[in-house]
């Protein structure tokens, strides 16, 4: 007999999820690399912690009752967990005494009221729809293996913290991820690496997620009973639902079947719900508490007496015309993928090196350079040119100064971006520090200010500032010339999770604390407060012309904002699950594309995308090829096509105008970020198992 860690794990994370504890499920998820075993979740039937340990505690009863001629000597019902576990409690082995003719009697010593307390215990109970929260993250790739990636052919010119330039051959950097190692760990079955202080939270595509989520009335439930009520200060404003608009709250249907108390029902494809539950990715939150599903999302239908939750399972796209009547869930049915537009291997290029997840990818702006930032403490520089076949990589290895010398952080780099004219890159670590970096790899600056990760970081469009938001609940405009801090904004009451400048000198800034504040450079006040999101805000883009502020909450809703008004303009109520990011299409007045109307996207934890016409308030297409949380969305820079990657290792390429499946890829591992180059011909995609890929669009 034996087992290892990763099983364990792997159990332990499937009982947090379907207990409720999903905000603890998942940081204990991204922590013991739940992502990065081979564990198939969708064969892990439900509740199976809790039936091993029902068995061991069976067969501890049975040990503890059986005398030593192998017959019941003193019967041991009701067994405590805790008893069991906790020798100095075990009664001693009763002393058999027999006579002819006679049933053996017992003469036992064991201590009075060791099991007092049996009696009390509740009993568990599996209520009919809460073991349904799978794993979707134990789908590894064969052959690959926990925290390594296999490196690409060429070879790769490694470049530290403090502009030192080494070839590395086939090396790995010292030390682990900021993930740390195993928590559940079992003598020889696998090595784990300890965490530096204060790392108890690992970044994950969701990174800025785990690091402030409180675990009691924090979680995505806590507002499930408000979720789709408009805000007091939004009582006035208009509000979408499917698409809908009217100036009432959304309608909200009860699914139909039976409702687990406080459990949530996931609504991902029914494949993997027979299999063993509805996924639900490592990294990915979901709602707890009431049921319930708005108009136009997909229903469910939670069969009574079975602990699997079942869903239908995505079609292709539903536009707002045919959402459903009110008060009626739109039906989604299933849709394979034509063959005829899956993207060739041949089209697919495969970037290994990285040897933890790859959260975040961006083009450079001028040339087919493509930067990744990942969990193994690095930011790397691929030139994808045509010119160049082997892919070469730069190595950016984020280092920090520990007993005089420069070492790995081993902290996961969380953002990146170029500066507007691609000469120079800035990445954000969860070590607290910003980067500035040259495309030959060299380090620039060293950014110091934050005390904490770094959870979002962006150039303005002139490239003299950059801006960060951090876990210190502070944003910091940075001077790019000289590395120093030109004015820290601490205006929000809990943790910074996304920037975006207005102009060249104003921002947005939006904070778990539900509030946005719109600041200026030179200002020690909020020049605008935008209050309405009842949960925490996730993502803020302005849109092209800087005059929309376009919000997305754990809340289930999109907002969008004006600075001439303190209500929000339209509160967009139609996913089912939380709103991780939204992109604006590069269209309309002041575009490189004025004659293309401006849309909105959005991508949530219900696995869909939605495009939106915000002057209507409208939902245009609802994109639903994905079957897990959908995690990126890029437009295409003539907005003609919209990439989106999901967990479920899908790149999905749509038509903006049809909202047709255009292209599809389907990756090694859940994918975090896509992009798109400058020309529109090609896309990047970063992927939770190391893996970063370009899809060549052009000829198709």
């Amino acid at each position: 007999m034996s087992f290892s860690s990763d099983e364990v794990n792997f159990l332990v994370y499937r009982y947090l999820q379907e207990s409720g504890f999903l905000h603890s499920a998942y940081v204990f998820g991204i922590e013991s690399h739940i992502s990065q075993s081979n564990i198939n979740g969708a064969l892990v039937p439900a509740a199976a912690l809790l039936t091993i340990l029902q068995k061991g505690l069976l067969y501890t009863e049975v040990e503890w009752s059986v005398g030593e001629d192998g017959e019941v000597a003193r019967p041991i019902e009701g067994l405590s967990l805790i008893d069991a576990v906790m020798p100095e409690v075990k009664p001693p082995k009763p002393i058999v005494k027999t006579e002819p003719g006679k049933p053996g009697a017992v003469d036992s010593t064991a201590p009075a009221g060791s099991n007092q307390n049996s009696n009390a215990k509740p009993e568990i109970k599996i209520e009919p729809g809460t073991g349904a929260a799978g794993s979707a993250a134990g789908n590894k790739a064969t052959g690959s293996t926990t925290g390594t990636s296999t490196p690409t052919d060429q070879t790769p010119s490694e470049v530290d913290s403090s502009g030192n330039t080494a070839n590395n051959t086939g090396s790995t950097f010292a030390g682990n991820n900021g993930a740390g190692g195993n928590p559940a760990s079992t003598t020889g079955a696998n090595s784990t690496s300890t965490p530096a202080s204060g790392d108890s939270t690992a970044a994950s595509g969701a990174q800025k997620k785990s690091q402030n989520s409180n675990e009691a009335g924090s979680s995505s439930g806590g507002n499930a009973g408000n979720a789709n009520a408009t805000s007091t200060d939004d009582a006035a404003s208009s509000t979408s639902t499917n698409g809908n608009s009217s100036t009432s709250s959304s309608v909200e249907q009860p699914s139909s079947g039976v409702t687990p108390a406080g459990g949530a029902v996931s609504t991902s494809n029914s494949d993997a719900a027979a299999a063993g539950g509805a996924s639900t990715a490592a990294g990915a939150k979901a709602p707890t508490g009431a049921v319930t599903i708005r108009v136009g999302a997909q229903g469910n239908n939670v069969q009574a007496g079975s602990s699997t939750a079942q869903s239908s399972a995505p079609s292709g796209t539903i536009s707002s015309s045919t959402g459903g009547g009110a008060g009626t869930p739109a039906a989604l049915v299933p849709m394979d993928i034509d063959e005829s537009i899956e993207i060739p291997e041949s089209k697919a290029r495969v970037l290994r090196g990285h040897e933890s997840e790859v959260f975040i990818c961006a083009w450079n702006p001028s040339r087919d350079l493509l930067a990744s930032g990942s969990g193994d403490s690095t930011a790397r520089i691929w030139d994808m040119s045509d010119a160049n076949t082997n892919s070469n990589q730069l190595v950016l290895r984020h280092c920090i100064q520990k007993g005089g010398a420069e070492v790995p952080s081993n902290k996961d780099v969380t953002s990146l971006d170029w500066n507007c004219d691609g000469s120079l890159l800035a990445t954000g670590s969860y070590d607290g520090y910003a980067r500035i970096w040259k495309t030959d790899g060299r380090l620039a600056s060293t950014l110091g200010q934050h005390k904490g990760p770094i959870f979002a970081l962006k150039w303005n469009k002139c490239g003299n500032y950059i801006l960060s938001a951090g876990v210190d609940k502070t944003t910091i405009i940075w001077d790019a010339s000289t590395g120093q801090c030109t004015q820290q904004f601490a205006f929000h009451s809990a943790p910074a999770l996304d920037v975006d400048w207005q102009t060249n000198q104003a921002f947005a800034s939006c904070s778990t604390d539900q509030r946005i504040h719109v600041c200026r450079l030179g200002v020690n006040e909020p020049i605008k407060t935008f209050k309405g999101h009842t949960n925490e805000v996730n993502a803020i883009k302005w849109c092209p012309q800087g005059q929309l502020l376009a919000s997305c909450s754990d809340d289930m809703t999109l907002k969008i904002w004006s600075m001439n008004r303190d209500r929000c303009c339209h509160d967009l109520q139609a996913h089912s699950k939380e709103i991780y990011t939204i992109k604006w299409s590069p269209t309309g007045p002041g575009t490189n594309n004025p004659n293309t109307n401006l849309i909105l996207a959005s991508a949530s934890f219900d696995s869909t995308v939605r495009l939106w016409d915000v002057e209507r308030g409208s939902c245009i297409h609802t994109l639903t090829k994905h079957t897990e949380p959908v995690y990126s969305v890029a437009f295409s820079p003539d907005g003609k096509h919209l990439a989106s990657g999901s967990f479920d290792k899908c790149v999905h390429i749509w038509s903006t105008q049809t909202g047709q499946l255009v292209h599809s890829y389907k990756g090694t591992g859940g994918i975090f970020e896509v992009c798109w180059n400058s020309k529109g011909t090609k896309v990047g995609a970063s992927a939770s198992d190391g893996s970063v890929f370009v899809l060549d669009l052009r000829k198709f």
